[in-house]
């Protein structure tokens, strides 16, 4: 899918794209900003067309190094960072999102919906936004990723405090109290792999950042100012960083602390079961012993002998289990 934009006072505009023999005249009609979402050959040939120069493929997005994600070619700066996506669908990745920037020209390339895409979108039609350039809709774009990260933490930061309070709640029974250890481990994981892409995204957005205050200049117009939102960027992601690494320190330990608790729970069953065998280990040994060698034995024309032991086998089972039960440790 490919949509173009016309970069004006009001913020961006929809507008058609000229065609490509226009484009290649530099024809483009006043169209400042073109985003790609899973483009095809078409389209991948009608931004180049625009922009006066090729845009990475999708393999190349996918790779790691970076030179693969920060370059510079024909006067256009490419730039790549990891977004993170499928939060609100519970399953969370990172996907590739890249800025091809050149003269009074942007294209952007992704190839997954993004809720910081969607936000941006409806930010940048208000006059205020700043997005009346290339470099304008790059700025808002990057704040826009920046704040989508710190909505995420925010809410795994929630998510972790709800688990330390069930982890370490005392009031709760015995049975329900293993219940939510159990559960709290799951929970714990997610949150940590959640903590982890978050802080690896943060990591690419930085990067993006440093590569763009060096390589990018400052516009004519912008008077500074763009180099100044650089650099409030880099000490946001920076701030989010040391963030992420306390939820994900804090994640650590209260993994550790579940696990330990859970341990100390089992022990404690284990040792009573321990103390029980040994008590009746020596009864059972003299009865296994001695009990059948005996000549005259008045069970033996005892006519409820054999329903009365098999009783006393059952209830010997039944007891303990609803003991056990009782205490919690079923």
């Amino acid at each position: 899918m490919l949509k173009a934009y016309v970069l004006a006072e009001g913020g961006p505009s929809p507008a058609a794209l000229p065609p490509i023999e226009a484009l290649g005249r530099g024809e483009a009609g006043g169209i400042g900003w073109v985003d790609l979402h899973t483009p095809d050959k078409t389209e991948e040939a009608a931004a180049e067309a625009f922009l006066g120069g090729l845009i990475p493929t999708q393999e190349e997005l996918s790779e790691i190094e970076f030179s693969s994600r920060f370059y510079v070619e024909d006067d256009i700066v490419i730039m790549t960072a990891s977004i993170i996506v499928g939060i609100d669908q519970g399953t969370p990745g990172l996907t590739p999102f890249s800025f091809a920037l050149g003269r009074d020209k942007l294209v952007t390339l992704r190839y997954a919906d993004m809720t910081a895409f969607k936000q941006f979108m409806q930010r940048s039609m208000k006059a205020s936004s700043g997005c009346t350039s290339a470099t304008g809709v790059f700025a808002a774009l990057m704040e826009a990723f920046i704040d989508r990260s710190a909505d995420v933490l925010e809410r795994i930061a929630q998510s972790v405090d709800r688990l330390n309070s069930e982890i370490f709640d005392q009031r709760a029974r015995r049975r329900q109290r293993n219940r939510r250890l159990a559960g709290a481990i799951s929970g714990l994981g997610v949150q940590g792999d959640l903590a982890s892409k978050t802080r690896e995204s943060l990591a690419s957005l930085e990067r993006l950042v440093q590569y763009a205050a060096a390589m990018v200049p400052d516009p004519p117009k912008s008077k500074g100012t763009f180099a100044a939102r650089l650099k409030l960027m880099l000490r946001d992601i920076r701030s989010l960083e040391d963030h992420a690494n306390f939820v994900m320190n804090k994640i650590t330990f209260l993994l550790d602390a579940t696990l330990g608790l859970i341990s100390t729970e089992q022990n404690k069953v284990i040792s009573v079961l321990t103390i029980v065998s040994t008590v009746l280990l020596p009864p059972t040994l003299i009865g296994a012993i001695y009990g059948m060698n005996f000549e005259y034995m008045p069970e033996l024309h005892w006519h409820v002998g054999y329903p009365a032991a098999l009783g006393a086998m059952v209830l010997s089972a039944v007891l303990p289990y609803l003991y056990f039960k009782w205490r919690d440790w079923l």
